[in-house]
């Protein structure tokens, strides 16, 4: 299964790249002798008209013979016209370039394939909004929808975020929903500097804002509130007040906000573990509490949101060692208060393995501050890539859910801008990394061969359909790129022959040929054996 996927992975690449070698070549009416799918001794074959059409055993690869292509073929007087490199220098271009131009082009396909098959996508619906954010200066709430922003109809999350995200400190017009009522709400997106996948520095908008809600979870911290009397415990979660349910955290505290000396009937649920042989299970169960609000507590219940209280703290992590312990508040960071465990974790990101004071408090104790130092860590993922991250080591309350899926308003103009937007990003990545390459920023060591390839072709296979052909858009856009590097041998190398002739106003001597192109044959054997290197360390070798 792993072998078929390797060929159903390689060989459409393969076939449409010499595919647009050969239309090319018949549009400019250079002839074609041989298309061969694969390589070695023909398994089978065919003549249409003047081309003979080949398959061959060893699917690493594929070729278009053109008649003139080597500099001393010999070429029949009466086909004189019809060699490639007769023909004006546009002309060569043109066929050579289209292999790897297809390459390029054929992303913009898949990814429409993907999108296309989707027929759901989380609606672009506020969840949470942080403090002191873009989205709550301009008054944006839980429970908005975005219709539109500047003009352009926002079909789900992906396109909201999109919108935002090339638009830095940029004013932006949402038209927002809220109760049925549809009104336009200015905001200027936060600017913020992120590292994407190849370490390259990148700013970019943030409004503040995430598509999951919280449930009403509550956190205690003084043992002498009305609530810690009455039985609630942190992680309790409160599903009614006074016999209205309560679905979110933000209408949690906003009943919250409404009493002050009356009494509160509360219905609560309280996760119980359960063990088994297989895994150990949470179940919960309901309870009842009547509270009233004290005079010599100012009226407070003692109940906070669960957000920023800590469920449990890794042994031997940062957060450990600096004394942050099960069931702790965190109040502030470096100063700043927060109210969302999701700004807590941005200020962390932001200081990377850097100090941080955070400001926490136990139950029934006064605040206290602690110094954390983050740790960098590794971890592979499923195609055995090594990818780095921040650990803190604590882990917070954190019951929440997104959105139900809706159906695709408008899936074709959907399919057709998402596909866009990725064959571009994409792209500029590739383009990205193989700067890195020859500057030096990126060492060889991340190249992969064709085991990489083998390997990875059958666990995306083994992820379904949409990953295949994500992992098929990222290696074709890799062989556009690779023949386009000048580089003897390939269809980059002969580009480049081809421009130092027009230069030159000559073609280049035999001889010269015959060492440039040892020279090219030199460099693609040793990144192969480096490449091969790599993928039986990071395949076989490593754990």
């Amino acid at each position: 299964m792993q072998l078929l996927a390797f060929i159903l992975l390689i060989g459409p690449l393969i076939f449409f790249h010499e595919l647009g070698h050969l239309v090319a070549a018949k549009l400019v009416n250079v002839k074609v002798l041989r298309f061969s799918l694969g390589f070695g001794k023909p398994l089978a074959r065919v003549r249409i008209g003047e081309t003979e059409y080949c398959l061959a055993p060893i699917p690493l690869g594929g070729y278009v013979r053109l008649l003139g292509h080597g500099a001393d073929e010999d070429i029949p007087p009466q086909e004189a016209h019809r060699a490639l490199r007769n023909k004006p220098l546009w002309a060569r271009y043109f066929v050579l370039v289209a292999g790897p131009v297809v390459n390029l082009v054929l992303p913009l396909l898949l990814y429409f394939a993907f999108f296309l098959s989707h027929t759901v996508v989380g609606p672009p619906v506020i969840g949470t909004v942080l403090d002191d954010s873009a989205a709550a200066a301009a008054e944006i709430q839980a429970g908005d929808r975005v219709i539109e922003i500047d003009g352009d109809d926002v079909h789900s999350w992906h396109d909201m975020q999109s919108h935002v995200r090339v638009a830095p400190e940029r004013e932006l017009r949402l038209q927002i929903e809220r109760d049925g009522i549809r009104f336009d709400r200015f905001v200027t997106p936060r600017r913020t500097v992120i590292k994407d996948v190849l370490g390259e520095s990148q700013p970019i908008g943030l409004l503040g804002v995430y598509p999951w809600v919280y449930a009403p979870q509550i956190g205690l911290n003084d043992p002498n509130s009305p609530a810690f009397a009455e039985g609630l415990r942190t992680g309790d979660i409160i599903t009614s007040i006074n016999g209205e349910p309560i679905h979110t955290v933000e209408q949690l505290e906003k009943e919250l906000a409404k009493t002050r000396d009356t009494s509160l009937r509360l219905t609560y649920l309280r996760a119980k573990p359960a063990r088994a042989d297989i895994g150990t299970f949470l179940w919960f169960e309901s309870a009842h509490a009547k509270l009233l609000p004290r005079a010599e507590t100012k009226f407070s219940t003692g109940i906070l949101p669960a957000n920023t209280f800590v469920r449990s703290v890794d042994p031997d992590s940062p957060a450990a060692s600096a004394g942050l312990r099960p069931g702790d508040q965190i109040l502030a960071v470096d100063g700043r208060s927060i109210s969302r465990w999701e700004t807590l974790a941005t200020l962390l990101d932001r200081h990377g393995e850097g100090s941080i004071e955070i400001e926490v408090r136990s139950l029934g104790e006064e605040p206290r501050a602690i110094e954390v130092s983050q740790e960098t860590r590794t971890w592979r993922d499923v195609y055995r890539q090594e990818h780095s991250y921040l650990w803190f080591g604590a882990n917070p309350y954190q019951s929440r859910a997104l959105p139900p899926a809706e159906p695709i308003r408008g899936r074709f103009t959907y399919a057709a801008r998402a596909s866009f937007d990725e064959t571009l990003s994409l792209l500029r990545m590739m383009w990205t990394s193989l700067r890195q390459l020859v500057t030096l920023q990126r060492g060889v060591d991340e190249l992969s061969s064709v085991v990489g390839i083998f390997n990875v072709a059958g666990t995306a296979a083994e992820r379904g359909p949409g990953e295949f052909l994500l992992l098929m858009a990222l290696i074709s856009m890799n062989l556009g790129f690779v023949n386009l590097m000048p580089i003897p041998i390939l269809d980059g190398g002969h580009l480049m022959f081809f421009t130092l002739e027009a230069v030159r106003r000559r073609p280049l001597s035999q001889r010269a040929r015959e060492i440039t192109s040892a020279i090219g044959l030199i460099i693609i054997l040793a990144l192969l054996l480096i490449a091969l290197r790599n993928d039986v360390i990071r395949f076989w070798l490593t754990p």
